[in-house]
């Protein structure tokens, strides 16, 4: 007999005008906006990076995503 063991998971999001990740760690962010020709995201959680020398944030998948002028992060949380 399998048993059922629920776990409630706390996380903390950040709005990015209010604080930035550590440069280069992946994060879960929300995110709206184009991710590339045939793709667009309403508030999707995906995985991204934030790069802090003009670059802005990296999609992972996305190698020739940046975000300086294309969607909007709406938050981050760290990967736990």
């Amino acid at each position: 007999m399998k048993r059922v063991v629920e776990r409630q998971v706390i996380v903390d999001w950040y709005k990015p005008e209010e604080k930035m990740p550590e440069e280069g760690v992946a994060v879960v962010v929300s995110y709206s906006g184009p991710l590339s020709e045939n793709i667009t995201c309403d508030h999707a959680l995906l995985i991204a990076s934030w790069i802090d020398d003009g670059l802005g944030w990296m999609i992972e998948g996305f190698p020739n995503y940046l975000s300086t002028n294309k969607g909007t992060i709406h938050a981050w949380a760290d990967l736990e």
